[in-house]
């Protein structure tokens, strides 16, 4: 690996950029391991982080109660910073000093039914009932959100996978880099994604002592099912890359509704990527099933965005950090 120094950062970004493709990619090995690691050493809320060196991190918000920021708006930005790396690598070698460090942009959405490249188009009534009027309350969070009304957007994307959903209550992590910097050791595809779900599943167990698992057959992070009982879907995965530049990212339910009917529920308006069977779960409801929803009363998205960020440039410096496994195996040799 080369030695780190810490590279420039790309300008700022303008928010008129066009919308990019995107597709899914297959998640790394199973893994059923929960972190306890970080869940015992979580410092509070208010604590000051240390700064970032190499990864550039925006947190986007909007106007209004809850900073939703339209799914078009973040697109571009991130269109934006992808195509001036890609212009960057697209110059002569001579005239390639610098590298451009790795973004991350993060968000939570306004609400927004995303639909695959390969569905077919919506007829008007499934339209209509997509953009059917969504009662949105985030009652558990540092600043609540009283219920507000919306009538989501539908957008026919170009990436892979089927319906899923953005919207209040889910924390969007979408890094923007060069798998194959000098700035870090390479990224394969797999151990790429691998990295996305290792720091989702670190987060989970530092801050809310949450047990999760990864699996082969279907990319995201899941929270295990009592015997019996379906599987539950935490956060989705979704990425694409075009020549090692890489866009999407995960979606992390933090506590958007995962229950109730189509005018509180946005789930129960489509079976989610297509998972028949399967259920779709957040923080929130994990925690109230323990009894301690009000925890979620200490963070907000823009701090639970910046511990991400903090986690995610552990392994983009130090790629044992890029598995959970690995860390794991470092932990228990550190207790022998």
């Amino acid at each position: 690996m080369p030695p780190f120094r810490a590279p420039r950062p790309l300008n700022a970004v303008p928010f008129n950029a066009v919308l990019s493709t995107s597709s899914r990619l297959p998640a790394g090995r199973v893994s059923r391991h929960v972190v306890r690691r970080w869940a015992s050493t979580s410092a509070a809320p208010t604590s000051v982080l240390p700064s970032l060196t190499l990864l550039t991190h925006k947190h986007l918000t909007g106007p209004g109660s809850g900073a939703f920021v339209p799914y078009d708006t973040a697109d571009a930005a991130q269109e934006d910073l992808r195509s001036r790396l890609l212009r960057w690598k697209s110059l002569p070698d001579d005239q390639q000093t610098d590298p451009p460090r790795p973004h991350l942009l993060s968000f939570e959405a306004t609400p927004t039914l995303t639909l695959g490249r390969r569905q077919p188009p919506l007829t008007p009534a499934q339209t209509s009932h997509f953009r059917a009027a969504l009662r949105v309350a985030l009652p558990h969070r540092r600043d609540p959100v009283s219920e507000q009304s919306f009538s989501p957007d539908v957008r026919q994307t170009s990436r892979g996978g089927l319906t899923t959903y953005h919207g209040p209550g889910q924390l969007v992590l979408w890094p923007v880099l060069d798998m194959h910097s000098s700035l870090y050791t390479r990224y394969s595809v797999m151990s790429y994604a691998a990295h996305l779900e290792a720091t989702t599943r670190r987060l989970l167990a530092e801050l809310f002592d949450l047990e999760t698992y990864t699996t082969r057959d279907e990319p995201g992070v899941w929270v295990p099912a009592p015997a019996g009982q379906p599987e539950r879907k935490i956060a989705a995965m979704g990425v694409h890359h075009r020549r090692h530049v890489t866009a999407l990212g995960i979606a992390l339910n933090i506590d958007v509704p995962v229950e109730g009917p189509e005018d509180v529920n946005p789930w129960a308006r489509f079976v989610p990527c297509g998972l028949d069977g399967k259920l779709v779960t957040s923080v929130a409801a994990e925690l109230r099933e323990k009894g301690s929803v009000e925890r979620l009363g200490d963070w907000d998205m823009a701090s639970l965005a910046a511990r991400w960020a903090r986690l995610f440039e552990e392994g983009l410096k130090d790629d044992t950090k890029r598995d959970v496994e690995g860390e794991v195996d470092r932990v228990f040799a550190e207790l022998r």
